[in-house]
């Protein structure tokens, strides 16, 4: 069993930890959601129909499958990959990487999915190809394709954990992002899975031990969410920004802040990691690397520059749709999110414009 330490005292590593706060607005507006929602069942059900019964049954033998599930990216550590696409059912809502941290006969899971299919699948493949029992979840943010995959664990004897601010996020949104879900997926994908709240046992600072080393949690408010988990991993250099950092899909802000959100990757950026996994896991170093740390803050600094650029020239808001990134145009979701990018943005960055305290953003060479 994985044995946690309190945050330490003393020093830390690069700014672990850190938490970046947005105006008091965004709190205030984050308070009252909650204090909407919050009193909604949080066990909202679908029934489960013959999909699930074909296809999400993990207590049968292991069938031979014709790819394997999990795909070693260091000693001790497996993921699987995400996808540089949208929600929809083409995929299953399965864009988001999750991965598996070993330790002997038992495994830590980031990120369950979006389904009750997604997380018994990944549970069914951790024991069938890696020998390996699922004895602790951690929700990394309070969106839907990372954590509805809680379902698959609910009865097992396994630690559902997330910080504090994600689990509240998720009982504010969940019932509504469990029926969008089953809207943009349809009601067999989606069947049996029900909202399963983690416990809000997770601290900035904290870590534990792992057979591929030492871990450490990492915490960011309003950055891509109200709260962001990021796990540092030094012994590889290996950094996990499951919500933080995207390859070739446009960054979503509906719930986050563009200037926390640039100021969380400067953080990130300065662990030097070798390796990343975000939306999709890559090599941050190395003559193929792709830099996903980079890809992101390039976006949001080019959102930030457009938004202020028009500011400075005198555009209303009333002209926000007109302002595009085309050089983004290539990615997943741009036609989708590009737009209310810029408004999220303006509304964000005008009163900070105004008083002149808009902080810089050098994009990344």
């Amino acid at each position: 069993m994985q044995q946690d330490r309190a945050p330490r005292d003393g020093p830390q590593r690069p700014d672990a930890g850190r938490t970046v706060q947005a105006g008091s607005a965004m709190t205030s507006m984050r308070r009252a959601c909650e204090a909407v929602f919050l009193g909604m069942a949080t066990t909202l059900t679908i029934a489960a129909g013959a999909y699930a019964q074909q296809n999400t049954d993990a207590t049968g033998a292991c069938a031979r499958e014709a790819a394997p599930y999990w795909q070693p990216l260091v000693p001790g550590v497996w993921v699987r990959p995400g996808l540089a696409q949208d929600i929809g059912a083409h995929n299953g809502g399965q864009v988001a990487s999750q991965l598996l941290i070993g330790q002997g006969n038992s495994a830590t899971l980031v990120d369950p999915g979006p389904s009750l299919a997604q997380g018994l699948a990944a549970r069914r493949a951790a024991r069938c190809e890696l020998g390996l029992a699922i004895t602790r979840v951690l929700d990394s943010h309070a969106h839907a394709e990372n954590v509805l995959g809680n379902a698959a664990f609910e009865a097992e004897q396994v630690r559902l954990e997330a910080l504090p601010e994600t689990r509240a996020a998720m009982a504010a949104r969940c019932p509504k992002c469990l029926a969008a879900m089953v809207q943009a997926l349809g009601a067999e994908p989606m069947a049996g899975t029900r909202i399963v709240l983690p416990q809000p046992s997770l601290q900035a600072g904290q870590d534990w031990d792992s057979d591929a080393g030492a871990w450490q949690a990492l915490e960011f408010r309003w950055a891509h969410t109200e709260s962001d988990l990021a796990l540092w991993n030094e012994r590889h250099r290996l950094l996990v920004a499951p919500g933080l950092v995207y390859h070739e899909r446009l960054p979503e802000l509906a719930q986050g802040s563009v200037v926390g959100w640039i100021a969380a990757l400067e953080t990130l950026r300065s662990l030097r990691p070798d390796w990343v996994v975000g939306n999709l896991p890559l090599a941050a170093t190395g003559p193929q690397a792709v830099d996903g740390l980079g890809q992101t803050h390039r976006y949001l600094c080019s959102l930030s520059r457009a938004v202020l650029g028009a500011l400075d020239s005198g555009r209303s808001v009333t002209e926000v749709q007109q302002i595009g990134l085309p050089a983004y145009a290539g990615w997943a979701g741009y036609a989708q999110r590009n737009g209310f990018n810029v408004q999220r943005a303006w509304r964000e960055l005008e009163p900070l414009w105004i008083r002149d305290a808009v902080p810089a953003c050098e994009l990344p060479e």
